[in-house]
């Protein structure tokens, strides 16, 4: 089976090399006309859009991966859902749909340096036509419209299948994606635990990182936040990075003695999967994606709650809280990388 693989490099490259163990040609980040199947994850969809007809002319089949639907980006009081926004997002749409459009802006050359017009000329064309707004408008009809091109959605948890159905209006099937299994089991003990506690996450408003600072001030604890700083509104007062190598990723997680997981949204939330193979305590706040996912692994606490997730803080410092066994046995079982990926193959092959 000839699969190619559209997508971020984190989360799909460990699937693909799985792939390739399991007899499938790969083309990561690249698309071949004798494919069998193109597996997009969700935000990368335009890669493919613009040769929509051609993919299908030739009978290629089209699965999507559906990470997330944020709801709160479909609320008309979020701010890229004004006016002027959905205009854009429309006419980003537009363009990146289109083979011909899109040849037309992006081929398009300015001597921005040399002339104020062609400088001003370049930032209303990327404003117009080159950025996206991830608004309703993406996702109710942008989004909504091309997956049904798909021969097969999937969502990669029941939470998101219930949102994308509910807001979306499209069925899909649950594939649960799987982690670095063999990595995270081969990584060797770290010499010493330099961080009391540890969150991976993008910075975002829901992911609610403040909530983790304040709480580990109270307790004086030491703790590392890795991820890339996209919203600079929030002020993280402790030691916070970007790393890009995930191996390195998982070698900061094993030099912690828990992980902390305060976001409000997920779509699926893989890093406390990862803290689990690597027999770490997750605290994590109460949700029902968390609930769905990892099940009685984690130590929950109320969400937005400062005082409970202090208090329980406490109870993994004073060893109150131990590990349930069947409980990580299940998670490692559930999402090893093998586990995911056999999942999805016999998805591949019902529609092949």
């Amino acid at each position: 089976m000839k699969i190619s693989i559209i997508g971020w490099h984190s989360f799909l490259k460990p699937i693909a090399k799985e792939l390739e163990k399991k007899g499938c040609i790969i083309f990561f980040n690249r698309f071949s006309k004798d494919v069998d199947i193109i597996l997009v994850q969700s935000n990368c969809h335009y890669k493919i859009y613009k040769y929509i007809k051609k993919i299908k002319k030739r009978k290629i089949k089209i699965v999507n991966i559906i990470l997330d639907i944020p709801i709160f980006r479909l609320q008309k009081n979020f701010p890229e859902n004004n006016f002027l926004r959905c205009i854009q997002q429309i006419l980003h749409n537009f363009v990146n749909k289109k083979l011909f459009w899109y040849k037309i802006v992006y081929n398009l050359k300015f001597e921005e340096e040399k002339n104020i017009f062609h400088k001003y000329l370049s930032l209303i064309i990327k404003l117009l036509f080159k950025t996206r707004y991830i608004n309703r408008i993406y996702y109710q009809i942008n989004y909504r419209n091309y997956l049904k091109y798909a021969d097969l959605n999937l969502s990669i948890s029941k939470f998101t299948q219930k949102i994308v159905k509910r807001f979306l209006k499209v069925d899909t099937q649950v594939w649960y994606p799987g982690v670095d299994s063999q990595t995270l089991l081969n990584l060797p003990k770290p010499k010493e635990i330099k961080y009391d506690a540890i969150n991976i996450s993008k910075v975002l408003w829901w992911k609610r990182q403040e909530i983790f600072v304040k709480a580990a001030k109270k307790l004086n604890l030491k703790i590392l936040i890795i991820g890339p700083y996209l919203d600079k509104n929030i002020n993280l007062e402790c030691p916070h990075y970007e790393l890009n190598d995930h191996y390195l990723v998982f070698q900061k997680l094993n030099e912690a003695k828990f992980y902390v997981d305060a976001s409000i949204f997920e779509g699926f939330g893989m890093t406390p999967i990862e803290a689990a193979y690597l027999n770490k305590i997750t605290i994590a706040s109460d949700t029902l994606i968390h609930r769905e996912i990892l099940g009685n692994y984690p130590l929950y606490f109320k969400k937005d709650d400062v005082d409970d997730l202090v208090e329980k803080m406490k109870m993994v410092i004073k060893g109150d809280f131990k590990l349930n066994p069947k409980s990580v046995k299940r998670i490692k079982e559930n999402y090893s990388l093998d586990t995911s990926v056999k999942r999805l193959l016999e998805y591949l092959k019902s529609i092949v």
